[in-house]
């Protein structure tokens, strides 16, 4: 069970979060976590600040005290976190430096301050937890400090491992080591590939990724109001829209559960008796599946990805330029994406919603 950041957010969001864990009964899961929604972009913020010779080191304490007093947990619970992540910093503010190893350093203590905190959230429901390093389980990456790829001789190690743990194992996303003991990240969603790697690892049934929204939807429902949760889809099409810059997941993370044949699925944190989505082995052929968006493709260019099958995109250009847009079409179908439309970076919203309503609503052209 994975509990991303938004899942995380505030005390509420943790203790939501812990009730699903609790309310599994008999079962022994394990459970992954994320850093608290922002608490990554925190930390990146006050590296660099310290890498410019002025940061302020309370930015971090503060987030994380008022977590722990949302969840009545004692106030002291991560003072040994602060001291270490203010003096790693007073060392990147005296060098005017922050190497790529540092930052990983800094970036790591979101994942294992909030390993902490759902390990005793949990307690306090009456469920035996253990918060763990995921490198001290044995997962292993190469040196590429911000995008760390994981090592596959580290499974026989995980699984070993977990088996000592007491009670329910809440291991940190994100985090690994390389083969001479520094700390790497898995780079943006990597905690998705840490729970992947796990599960194949202990030879889990399932993989369950806790998100804050119903499932994968046919869009980011932050970009365009009308998007739906799609019951089931293909590992190829998740794994499409993710290399196309969905942020529900990371790009690498299904490739785990696809190899040991583990079942997916992606949950609603707000409704746990909704089913989500389920990912499947094989592809439909029944059309256009969602679409991803990514921005900053150059300096005024983002690009609207179409996944799936079908002439969905001939709908989509001709709704595109109905609308006044012209896009530059790329094909890219050996990642699934039938039709990837780049458009100017100041259309990318209203193209998003226009390419939706022609594939999945019905209409397209007219819209705001």
């Amino acid at each position: 069970m994975k509990f991303g950041g938004a899942a995380l957010k505030d005390g509420p969001a943790v203790d939501r979060a812990c009730a699903i864990v609790r309310d599994l009964g008999g079962s022994r899961p394990v459970v992954v976590v994320s850093a608290a929604q922002g608490v990554t972009n925190l930390l990146d913020s006050v590296a660099r600040e310290a890498e410019n010779g002025s940061v302020d080191r309370d930015k971090v304490r503060i987030r994380h005290r008022s977590l722990l007093r949302e969840l009545r947990l004692d106030s002291e619970l991560l003072d040994r976190y602060f001291a270490e992540l203010a003096s790693i910093l007073r060392g990147i503010e005296q060098r005017r430096r922050l190497s790529p190893d540092e930052r990983d350093l800094v970036l790591s203590y979101g994942e294992r301050m909030s390993a902490r905190i759902v390990a005793h959230a949990l307690k306090a429901l009456g469920v035996p937890a253990t918060p763990v390093d995921a490198y001290d389980l044995g997962l292993l990456s190469d040196s590429n400090h911000g995008a760390a790829r994981p090592l596959l001789e580290s499974r026989t190690r995980v699984r070993a491992a977990l088996l000592e743990v007491p009670g329910v194992p809440v291991v940190t996303g994100f985090l690994a080591k390389d083969e001479r003991g520094n700390l790497t990240t898995l780079g943006r969603n990597g905690s998705d590939l840490s729970a992947a790697l796990v599960a194949e690892a202990i030879g889990a049934r399932e993989l369950e990724l806790w998100k804050s929204v119903g499932g994968m939807m046919t869009a980011d429902p932050a970009i365009v109001p009308g998007a739906r949760v799609i019951e089931r889809m293909s590992f190829e099409d998740a794994a499409a829209l993710a290399h196309h810059g969905a942020e529900v997941l990371h790009p690498d993370a299904l490739e785990p559960a696809l190899r040991a044949g583990i079942s997916v699925r992606f949950r609603d944190v707000r409704d746990p008796r909704n089913p989500g989505t389920e990912l499947e082995a094989r592809a439909s052929d029944a059309g256009p599946v969602a679409i991803a968006v990514r921005r900053n493709v150059s300096a005024d260019r983002a690009l609207v990805a179409l996944v799936g099958r079908g002439d969905g995109g001939t709908r989509a250009r001709a709704s595109l330029i109905d609308a006044g847009i012209r896009p530059v079409e790329a094909s890219s179908g050996e990642e699934r994406a039938s039709h990837v439309f780049v458009v100017r970076a100041d259309e990318l919203e209203r193209a998003a919603r226009i390419v939706h309503a022609a594939c999945f609503e019905g209409g397209g052209a007219g819209l705001p």
